[in-house]
C-alpha cells in the first residue's frame, strides 16, 4: 500500500506532462461545490479528541512504537527515498502520533519521508516543543516534500489534525499549476476500482505503472490552507481530476494560531468526487513552495483518524 501513495503526485505530473494533459486554466469555483466548513475551535477539537495513549489503541503498542523509532532513525541516517525503497514498509492500524515521538529522533516515529521530484529541493521537517506539545515543524523555502504513512485498508471515517502557519503563500493559486503551493497540505489516500475509471484516466494510470513501476491510488482528497478562496471550496488538482483539494483554511485571518478541525471523509469524498470513497491506504502531509519559489514555516499537531 506504501507504494501506491509515496510517490502519487510524482506520478500524476510525470505521466500527465508525458501525455501532454497539463492543464494551467484557472478553476472557477461553483457555490454549489462547497464542503461543510469546518469550526477550527481548539476548545471544542480538544473536548471531542480521544486520549493518545498505547492503552487507547489509537497508536501502535511500546514494542512497535521501539521498532518504528529504529527504522526512522536509519532512513534519516540514510536519506531514505520511497522511489528507491526495495521494499515497501508495513502498514499501521493507526497514525503514529508526534506527541508520541522522542525530540532526539530526526524523524517523527512511524511516518515515512517521500519526495515529489529528485530534483527538487526537500522541504525541512523536524519535531519541536510548542506552547508545551510535541509537534512537527515545517520550513520550506522553493521546496516540496513530505511524510506519509501506509495504513491497514479502514472505512473512511473522521480525521481530526491541529496545525498552524506563520503566513499564506500569497502568490499562490490552487486551481494553476505553475502556483500551485501550500503551507499546510494534509493527504487521505484511497483504493478503488480503477476499472471504472475513464479511459484517459486508466491510460494515465498504466502510463504512470510502467514509468515508475508503481500504482497511484484511485484517488486522492487533499485538505489545504489556501490563500484566495474561501473555505469549503473544492478545487480540482490543476494536473489530473484523480486528486481534489478542500479548503478548510484560507487567508491570513488565523495566521499564527493553532486551527484544530475534524472531517467526516465518507461526507467530503462524496462532495469532491461525487461517489462513495473506497477505503483508506494512506494518510501523509506536505508543505510546499516550489512553484511559487517563495518560502513557509507551519506546524503540524497530532492527526488521528477513526
Amino acid at each position: 500500500m506504501a507504494k501506491k501513495f509515496g510517490p502519487a503526485l510524482t506520478m500524476i505530473v510525470g505521466a500527465l506532462m508525458l501525455t501532454g494533459c497539463a492543464s494551467t486554466s484557472r478553476q472557477t469555483i461553483d457555490p454549489s461545490k462547497l464542503a461543510a466548513v469546518s469550526d477550527g475551535n481548539c476548545k471544542a477539537f480538544a473536548a471531542k479528541s480521544r486520549p493518545m495513549d498505547a492503552n487507547s489503541g489509537v497508536v501502535p503498542d511500546s514494542l512497535e512504537l521501539a521498532n518504528l523509532a529504529s527504522e526512522s532513525a536509519a532512513d534519516a541516517e540514510g536519506g531514505a527515498d520511497v522511489d528507491s525503497e526495495p521494499t515497501p514498509p508495513p502498514a499501521l492500524s493507526q497514525l503514529p502520533p508526534f506527541s508520541a515521538s522522542n525530540m532526539a529522533s530526526p524523524m517523527p516515529v512511524g511516518w515515512r519521508p517521500w519526495k515529489i521530484n529528485r530534483n527538487k529541493t526537500p522541504t525541512r521537517y523536524a519535531l519541536t516543543e510548542v506552547d508545551h506539545r510535541l509537534v512537527l515543524h515545517a520550513e520550506a523555502d522553493s521546496s516540496a516534500s513530505g511524510l506519509y504513512v501506509p495504513l491497514v485498508e479502514r472505512e473512511a471515517g473522521a480525521l481530526r489534525w491541529m496545525w498552524k502557519t506563520r503566513d499564506v503563500i500569497r502568490t499562490a493559486d490552487n486551481g494553476v499549476s505553475h502556483r500551485e503551493d501550500s503551507p499546510l497540505r494534509i493527504f487521505v489516500a484511497f483504493d478503488g476500482d480503477r476499472s471504472t475509471l475513464p479511459l484517459r484516466d486508466q491510460l494515465m494510470y498504466e502510463m504512470a505503472r510502467i514509468t515508475t513501476g508503481r500504482e497511484m491510488p484511485y484517488a486522492t482528497l487533499m485538505y489545504i490552507w489556501g490563500g484566495r478562496l474561501p473555505p469549503g471550496a473544492v478545487v480540482n488538482n490543476p494536473h489530473t481530476d484523480r486528486v481534489r483539494m478542500i479548503i478548510v483554511d484560507s487567508g491570513t485571518r488565523h495566521t499564527g494560531e493553532w486551527r484544530c478541525h475534524e472531517r467526516d471523509l465518507r461526507a467530503d469524498y462524496r462532495k469532491a468526487f461525487g461517489a462513495d470513497p473506497g477505503k483508506v491506504i494512506a494518510v501523509g502531509l506536505m508543505t510546499d513552495t516550489d512553484n511559487t519559489k517563495t518560502s513557509a514555516e507551519s506546524w503540524y499537531g497530532d492527526i488521528t483518524i477513526e
